[in-house]
């Protein structure tokens, strides 16, 4: 389910995936609309992942209050209908970024404490504070996955996320045949990670028999700098030019991405056995092959 109806490009991705997938429309901040869809659809498990990303600052800026309705009431709204139903397993979407600024840039497990620094963290961490606060007093089987940062097929802006990952920009100008521009410091680290493993990280958190914990980090237990990800794209893609502009701002820094150390994901490993399928090289090649089958 999904505020807005499926696009062209979703419809494709899943008209090959096994099953029979049903869109729904829904705003999660209607709580009788949501109700009256988990009462009707009787879901046996759900994983909750609707967000508005505000990021950067003028986006924070212009949908302030949406955001805080969607990111905390709308969840809220979400447990409750699962709840009223007695839906089996849910797992909560949460965000690395819950986790914010880190001098010491050394992994972070589950446990570690937790300084959202702007809108988008600051709704993230309340909703996933929120959320097992839920399961706990209505008896609710329920984890919260933190993930790292995504990119793979259908990162697109949809209405929700109008800064994308700077590796869709990357692979899809690399794709276009165009000269590739990376500002800021091409030695900073993000906390990259392949949308495949992040899928199937989260399967492994929603169908497991038993969860020992309630919050699971969701990653490569890596950073990977602006340059390790263009010298990989640039195996993918050979040829296409560069321009690195250091001193120039990058907007993939500021408040909402602030300085950390990568996602530890030991405790999924150990809990659910879960390893992920992908690396750097092989996310990037697959994705980049995605983009250049789609039109």
């Amino acid at each position: 389910a999904d505020l807005k109806p499926p696009d062209a490009a979703l419809r494709r991705f899943v008209g090959g995936l096994p099953g029979h997938v049903v869109f729904r429309e829904v705003d999660v901040t209607d709580r009788g609309a949501v109700t009256a869809l988990i009462r009707e659809s009787r879901p046996d498990r759900a994983v909750h992942g609707a967000a508005i990303t505000a990021i950067p600052l003028d986006a924070e800026r212009a949908r302030f209050g949406e955001t805080a309705a969607v990111n905390i009431m709308g969840t809220l709204h979400v447990l409750a209908a699962l709840a009223e139903a007695g839906v089996g397993r849910i797992v909560a979407v949460s965000s690395g970024s819950v986790y914010g600024r880190r001098e010491n840039l050394a992994p972070i497990s589950e446990d570690d404490a937790k300084d959202p620094q702007a809108l988008y963290p600051i709704t993230k961490w309340a909703g996933d504070m929120l959320a097992r606060r839920f399961a706990q007093v209505h008896g609710v089987d329920l984890a919260v996955a933190r993930l790292a940062s995504p990119f793979g097929p259908l990162e697109r802006d949809t209405g929700s996320r109008p800064l994308l990952s700077p590796m869709a920009y990357w692979a899809a100008s690399a794709v276009r045949g165009e000269r590739l521009v990376v500002t800021g410091d091409p030695a900073y680290a993000r906390d990259v990670v392949y949308v495949a493993d992040v899928a199937s990280a989260i399967a492994a958190v929603l169908l497991a028999d038993r969860l020992p914990h309630d919050a699971y980090n969701i990653g490569w237990g890596r950073g990977t700098s602006a340059r390790e990800a263009i010298d990989a794209l640039l195996r993918t893609c050979p040829g296409i030019e560069v321009a690195w502009r250091p001193h120039e701002p990058s907007p993939w820094i500021g408040p909402g991405n602030l300085p950390r150390g990568p996602l530890r994901c030991a405790r999924l490993g150990q809990d659910l056995g879960w390893q992920p399928g992908y690396d750097l090289a092989s996310g990037l090649a697959e994705y980049v092959e995605w983009l250049r089958r789609s039109p």
